[in-house]
């Protein structure tokens, strides 16, 4: 029988990507005023500037997902890392999404390199790095619709939610489904913390803050989140295949999060 609990763990890495994980964060926004975002990438729940070498790496930009397609919001204000809509949006319940593109990363005993094993001499590991990151974002007090929250967006790895987070109460299970492409991902372990778990700083040792939620996905990709707080939090999992080509890389590693609130919106 799968186990649910609270538990403290920090989680060391050979590699700071599993630190660094792409999220989103939404402000509450009303009905007909414009949608701000920001895309966090360092340790969460800061926000911190994206180094200029790393910006390409987020190209594809933010993207709204609505009842009637998709559109892109437009980088604004005196941070790298905050985006809004042109214009404003209607009450309802949207996703905003965030891609950081596949990226090769080799190391040698020289360090870490953003090459393939070909270009990197004497690479000892190298994998092809994929991010993605997802927010519910409900605008207006009322809004708790599940047509477009419950949906695919596309991601490789993905994190699909079956109900609206504000409809869900402190210790209830919020039920989510967790797909590599495309298809359910079995017995992957899905994590999950809240802003105010972790109080240390991980910034120097590169370890994933401390879950307060850990559990493993059934057969059918699904897998039971219980929030016990209120907060805004964030649900991760990982994923790795071997990459097609072994002289050129060794894996292809998939991370994604879910960004939500429970309760009364923090952010």
């Amino acid at each position: 029988m799968k186990k649910t609990f609270l538990f403290i763990a920090l989680i060391s890495s050979a590699f700071t990507a599993q630190a660094h994980r792409v999220w989103m964060q939404t402000d509450h926004t009303h009905g007909d005023e414009i949608l701000k975002a920001d895309l966090g990438y360092g340790e969460f729940p800061a926000l911190e500037t994206i180094q200029e070498k790393r910006l390409s790496f987020f190209d594809r930009g933010v993207t709204l997902f609505t009842q009637t397609g998709k559109q892109k919001l437009v980088q604004k204000g005196e941070h790298n890392y905050h985006f809004e809509t042109e214009k404003p949006v209607k009450e309802g319940s949207y996703i905003v999404a965030a891609e950081y593109k596949p990226t090769f990363w080799s190391k040698n005993a020289e360090g870490w390199k953003q090459a393939d094993m070909k270009d990197t001499p004497k690479a000892t590991y190298c994998e092809l790095t994929s991010m993605y990151g997802k927010n519910i974002v409900n605008v207006g007090h009322e809004s708790a619709g599940i047509d477009v929250i419950t949906k695919q967006i596309g991601h490789e790895l993905e994190i699909v939610p079956m109900d609206n987070p504000a409809n869900i109460n402190v210790s209830d299970r919020f039920k989510v489904k967790v797909l590599f492409r495309g298809e359910p991902l079995a017995g992957a372990t899905l994590t999950a913390t809240f802003d105010g778990f972790d109080t240390a700083d991980n910034s120097k040792t590169h370890k994933v803050e401390a879950q307060a939620f850990s559990d493993v996905t059934g057969d059918d990709g699904t897998v039971d989140i219980i929030p016990l707080r209120q907060g805004f939090w964030k649900a991760q999992i990982t994923h790795e295949v071997p990459f097609k080509d072994p002289q050129q890389c060794q894996k292809a590693k998939h991370y994604a999060t879910l960004t939500f609130n429970i309760g009364k919106q923090y952010h």
